[in-house]
């Protein structure tokens, strides 16, 4: 109710609200039997909107310098230093308020999925953080999977490509068997089969992992569905599919993507693709991967995009 009370409602929708969510109970029906009537004490009985509503007070919950991600139920927190011990105690205090939040507001964080990514690209030997939730240590990792995407400790995204490699394949095999020369279907459904099972994985999240090589599974998914020889150039493979190259559409999406965050300069996003700090940093060293701001400058200038003319939302 206090949340309700923060959001502006007032008059009597809140009572109403109070009244359908106090003293519930639910019965289980297994053909015409039912079990007993049970008080209903943890869940969110209204449905998404009022778990979004209590959950969204949590970023009020965050220590001074620490950023954090929220969707839906995912949630990460990260801080940035030189010097492990100064990151242990920002996150520890970030953690122990959370864990206050939480008591407060009738959560409780999961310790067998909260997991702790420490990325850093230093060869040397350096020590990991070591941070606790409810007394319990947080296992540090690798690898994790975040929204979909599978982020390593020195952020090459390797994992994810071999993991979005498997998928694919596993698509490409159901692509053989329908173009079969005999019995098979078109070539307009076999390229709208692409579309949906390979392409749509290769887009979510190439924004983040654009700058990676491009992969031949798009070469031999537009082979299977133009019946072409494996001779046959991918650059003929695209015209005669009517589809760009993979790096090709991943600089589109990705200057989608800015040309769209330019409108929203309180997204977390804005300043680190239009006001990247690190610039002369990659310059000095051109073989590793660059960020999205400095990999897309160029392509922003080139089509004539000013910040000046940009409104904001």
């Amino acid at each position: 109710m206090k949340d309700l009370h923060d959001a502006g409602l007032r008059g009597r929708l809140p009572l109403f609200i109070s009244g359908f969510l106090s003293d519930r109970k639910f019965q289980v029906r297994v053909g015409g039997t039912y079990s007993k009537a049970c008080e209903e004490g943890n869940g969110c009985t209204s449905g998404k909107h009022s778990f979004c509503l209590k959950i969204n007070s949590i970023v009020k919950a965050l220590c001074s310098g620490v950023d954090c991600s929220l969707y839906v139920d995912d949630y990460l927190i990260c801080y940035r230093s030189k010097h492990i011990h100064i990151i242990e105690r920002h996150l520890q205090r970030c953690l122990n308020k959370l864990q206050e939040w939480a008591d407060a507001n009738g959560f409780k964080f999961s310790t067998s999925k909260t997991v702790c990514m420490h990325f850093c690209r230093l060869r040397k030997h350096h020590l990991d953080p070591e941070l606790f939730l409810y007394g319990t240590p947080i296992p540090v990792l690798q690898k994790v999977k975040f929204l979909g995407l599978i982020f390593d400790s020195k952020l090459s995204f390797l994992p994810y490509i071999r993991y979005l490699k498997n998928k694919s394949t596993k698509a490409l095999s159901l692509i053989r068997v329908v173009a079969h020369t005999s019995w098979g279907t078109d070539q307009d459904t076999l390229l709208l089969l692409y579309t949906s099972l390979i392409r749509s994985k290769l887009d979510y999240g190439c924004i983040v992992y654009g700058s990676a090589r491009s992969s031949p599974v798009q070469n031999h998914a537009l082979r299977l569905c133009l019946g072409a020889y494996r001779t046959s150039p991918s650059s003929s493979l695209c015209v005669l599919a009517n589809e760009p190259p993979l790096y090709v559409r991943r600089q589109k999406l990705s200057i989608q993507y800015c040309l769209k965050l330019s409108t929203s300069i309180h997204n977390p996003a804005y300043n680190s693709v239009f006001n990247c700090k690190f610039k002369r940093s990659f310059n000095l060293k051109p073989n590793q991967m660059l960020p999205l701001g400095i990999r897309l400058q160029p392509k922003l200038q080139t089509v004539g995009f000013k910040k000046k003319d940009v409104l904001s939302e």
